[in-house]
């Protein structure tokens, strides 16, 4: 293996370490050429307005700088308003109007709101939820998509789909249904969900005693005799604490049986339009049950939403009219890393309706999330919508038009600015430039697995745990020493990247700490964090010392674990810094030779060891056995493993991002006050300044 941070200097472009496949790099190339940096487009809905203002609509989408239009998406009952009956008329009008204004179209599958006469003749597709309520007509996403007769249903109306429009030019892509979620309620309970997770657990244990094993049904006698005997869990049907593994297990079907529906439609599709056109789903970006990785070699692009104002604090003080950087950031990361492509489908245009509070985005906060989705490499934006309705469940739900159809909104009129810079950056841009040297020698990636984060949040030991913040707290530690990141699954390499880290990496095997071993004697650097190899891949404790398997690795034994209970904090000190903590806190016994880094100030363990490092080989093993509060130690020592790879490191405050894309630098401003952006005195200010105001972006180019 060459020496790490040697292969990190060689100026890798953002995508080159992603793995591609052939069919989907040629549709990529296709659809989103290089050239063009990042498409804007909007959600839209022909059958909600009268056909006389849909040219209208179409020119003036247009004249705000739109570059395609997404349909279809909400339309079964248009599409086949009684079984077998298809009407595409208003459909075919809305793709020929778009067309001559030079609009692309995106369709949809209509698959998330199934017509009424679908449910009234066969109510079996309907969901159940957890107290065993059948869900009927009048919302949306209230049909099993594990119902083999749904799946019936879906496969005609996408194959008329298909059929009419695989092979139209004007059809640019595919967004297959929508927000795959069941809206809180997942998993569906249903006979014809329990049935096809009985079959999964067969297909996968092969026999009951296996099952049994694997779930440590020794534990008060919940033995089982039968697959046919075992239910998916749900808290409702138990009077005390569930099976944990089993609880596990019907994650892990879950999962793989939404990622099954979105290739049941895939499938479909692709025998019209093969790779002409491309295909994605619209993931929710941090709904951890439906995992966006099992999809990535099904989809030309991965596409996800993003609604970063509605009444949630965020970051600092303005964040609930800002946004989070970090929570953007990282989904982005994580979207990017599946297959090499990530876009935008939904973005808010603006006020929203359905959050506890609906506040209004700061002044240009619009703007900021379009090129903060820039920065992060998206091959396209699409808000979700072009006109506020007047009707219905989202009638307060702002679009780039307000109600009158015609007047835009203040996102409008931000998403109009920021299609007009990024024609303007078309013409500065190199598609493709390498990475300049002190940038990539940041290189960094963060391990990201669901199940880990499925086991973590299924064993608190704190309520006030929290493993999603838990992985943002690192990723926007890199973020803040100025690294570009990728937030990558086990199935990729590790030694692409100069600095990997895991957090809270809780079920692992031998094999996951081999290769971790090897990255490292190689010359990588590796920072494991709380709560790493507790537990094998089934949850299980090793019947050994706790987290045996990766105590040679990191140089130390961990004595014992604690949190601590609300208003009581602990302290650390690191570097001559201190930080508080109380959700999670391991006591470390380093091993001769490991470094200490922090240790307790206070607690009856006061002076005990919190994190350490050491050398392994050519590169070196962090271990932080604590999770701060608001990641200030994180970003300390995080900050110190950079430095001490002699690698050059930024410090730039949390929620201001600077990233490098097509030749172009990108900074953006999440925080409540102006920031100087690090921008050199013989670089070219493209849009903004050097001081970046709130809500702020600059673009320069050296």
């Amino acid at each position: 293996m060459k020496h790490i941070l040697l292969r990190a200097l060689g100026c890798f472009a953002l995508s080159s370490m992603i793995p591609d496949m052939p069919a989907q790099s040629a549709s990529r190339q296709a659809s989103f050429p290089p050239a063009d940096l990042m498409q804007i487009g909007a959600y839209y809905y022909p059958e909600a307005w009268p056909a006389d203002q849909w040219p209208r609509d179409m020119a003036n989408m247009k004249k705000m700088g739109m570059e395609f239009v997404h349909m279809g998406e909400f339309a079964w009952a248009y599409l086949e308003p009684t079984e077998g009956k298809f009407d595409f008329a208003w459909l075919d009008k809305n793709i020929e109007l778009a067309a001559a204004q030079g609009l692309k179209v995106v369709l949809c599958t209509p698959t998330p709101t199934p017509p009424i006469w679908l449910t009234e003749k066969h109510p079996e597709v309907l969901m159940i939820d957890a107290a065993g309520r059948t869900q009927v007509h009048g919302t949306r996403q209230h049909a099993s998509w594990s119902s083999p007769v749904y799946r019936e249903y879906v496969a005609k109306i996408v194959n008329e789909l298909g059929r009419r429009y695989g092979k139209d030019k004007r059809v640019w892509g595919w967004q297959l249904d929508n927000e795959l979620t069941h809206y809180g309620k997942e998993p569906d309970f249903s006979p014809a969900s329990q049935k096809k997770f009985q079959a999964w657990l067969q297909k996968r244990y092969g026999d009951i005693a296996a099952l049994n094993r694997d779930w440590g049904n020794q534990f008060w006698s919940q033995l089982y005799q039968r697959f046919d005997q075992v239910r998916l869990p749900n808290p409702q049907e138990y009077v005390a604490q569930f099976n944990p593994h089993q609880m596990l297990d019907s994650q892990r079907w879950f999962a793989e049986e939404t990622a099954d529906y979105l290739k049941f439609q895939t499938d479909i599709l692709r025998r019209y339009c093969g790779h002409d056109q491309w295909i994605t789903t619209n993931h929710i970006h941090n709904f951890s049950a439906v995992n966006p990785v099992l999809n990535g070699g099904d989809f030309d692009v991965v596409s996800w939403t993003l609604y970063p104002v509605h009444g949630n604090a965020n970051e600092g003080p303005m964040g609930f009219r800002l946004g989070s950087s970090a929570v953007l950031t990282f989904a982005a990361d994580f979207m990017r890393s599946i297959n090499g492509a990530h876009g935008i489908m939904e973005l808010q245009p603006g006020q929203v309706n359905w959050g506890e509070v609906n506040p209004q985005p700061y002044p240009g906060a619009v703007r900021l999330w379009l090129m903060r989705s820039f920065a992060t490499g998206a091959k396209f934006v699409c808000t979700y919508r072009y006109r506020q309705p007047l009707y219905g469940a989202e009638l307060y739900h702002y679009g780039l038009v307000g109600p009158d159809g015609v007047t835009p909104t203040n996102g409008g009129e931000q998403y109009a600015q920021v299609a007009q810079e990024i024609t303007q950056l078309r013409l500065a841009a190199q598609p493709g430039a390498p990475l300049p040297a002190a940038y990539a020698a940041r290189r960094s990636a963060i391990l990201y697995s669901y199940e880990a984060r499925w086991d973590l949040d299924n064993h608190k030991q704190n309520k006030a745990w929290d493993s999603y913040d838990h992985l943002l707290k690192y990723h926007t530690a890199l973020k803040r020493a100025g690294a570009p990141v990728d937030v990558i699954t086990e199935d990729k390499d590790f030694s692409a990247y100069p600095f990997l880290i895991a957090p809270a990496y809780q079920l692992l095997d031998a094999k996951l700490v081999t290769r971790w071993r090897s990255y490292v004697e190689g010359g990588g650097h590796l920072i494991l964090s709380a709560r790493t190899g507790q537990k094998d891949r089934r949850g299980f404790l090793w019947e050994a010392a706790w987290a045996a398997p990766i105590l040679d690795l990191i140089g130390a034994k961990i004595k014992f674990y604690d949190t601590l209970p609300a208003p009581n904090q602990g302290h650390i000190n690191a570097g001559g810094q201190t930080h508080a903590w109380s959700t999670w806190g391991e006591i470390l016994e380093p091993a001769a030779g490991t470094r200490v880094l922090a240790t307790y100030s206070d607690q009856y363990y006061a002076g005990g060891v919190a994190a350490v490092t050491h050398q392994l080989g050519r590169g070196t093993v962090t271990y932080i056995g604590v999770d701060s509060e608001g990641g200030t130690l994180e970003a300390q020592l995080v900050r110190d493993v950079l430095t001490r790879a002699g690698v050059p490191v930024e410090n730039l405050p949390a929620g201001f991002c600077v990233d490098f894309r097509d030749g172009l630098w990108i900074a953006t401003n999440f925080t409540e006050k102006t920031v100087a952006a690090p921008v050199p005195a013989t670089a070219k200010i493209l849009i903004g300044a050097r001081d970046v105001p709130i809500a702020g972006v600059a673009v320069w180019k050296e």
